[in-house]
């Protein structure tokens, strides 16, 4: 039984990574076995935001985030939660319905806060509007669906969320897609 050291699992999923980033600049769609566990969750009222902070509080080592809305209470405080337990959290979240289109304020607040906290926070423009809903958690789970991180998407919409867990094909093929978006989107700035 050979052993690897976390840091070697790292550059070997970074360089896979890096691969997928690639082929996905030339292709369209991917397709890999399945893996792992699937768990699925509705709203309103039905689970879909428990099972978002679920995927979060599970994570380790690392979460990546694409969202389009981000307005969920819960949502920052798991990830405040995450970044207190040292995990590496970068968040990408479309800057029009973010920023300029935030007559409440509360994107703007939930930002500042993750951003405070030292959560790499970027807003993208890029595309008429940054739809994806994605959490990649440690290289090795996926939650997607159409759950916007916010309280409406909660209780309020009918919506839904799917978790694969323990799937690092899966996730490297996210993870490239995330990859893509972190380059074309801006360090977010603090708005008190």
């Amino acid at each position: 039984m050979a052993f690897t050291s976390s840091v070697d699992a790292r550059k070997k999923s970074e360089s896979l990574v890096d691969a997928v980033v690639s082929a996905y600049e030339t292709h369209h769609s991917f397709t890999m076995p399945a893996s792992g566990t699937i768990e699925v969750a509705f709203s309103p009222n039905e689970g879909s935001e428990a099972l978002v902070i679920k995927v979060i509080d599970s994570a380790r080592s690392e979460l990546r985030l694409l969202s389009y809305s981000f307005t969920s209470a819960p949502v920052t405080s798991a990830l405040l939660r995450a970044v207190k337990r040292g995990v590496d959290v970068r968040l990408v979240a479309d800057r029009k319905n973010n920023i300029s289109a935030d007559s409440s304020g509360k994107a703007r607040a939930a930002l500042s806060a993750l951003a405070n906290a030292g959560i790499d926070v970027r807003t993208i423009g890029a595309y008429a509007i940054h739809h994806d809903k994605v959490i990649i958690a440690d290289r090795q789970t996926v939650e997607m669906g159409s759950f916007n991180y916010s309280a409406a998407a909660a209780s309020q919409n009918s919506e839904n969320v799917l978790v694969n867990w323990g799937n690092a094909n899966l996730a490297q093929v996210y993870l490239a897609h995330f990859e893509r978006n972190y380059r074309q989107a801006t360090p977010y700035e603090l708005r008190y």
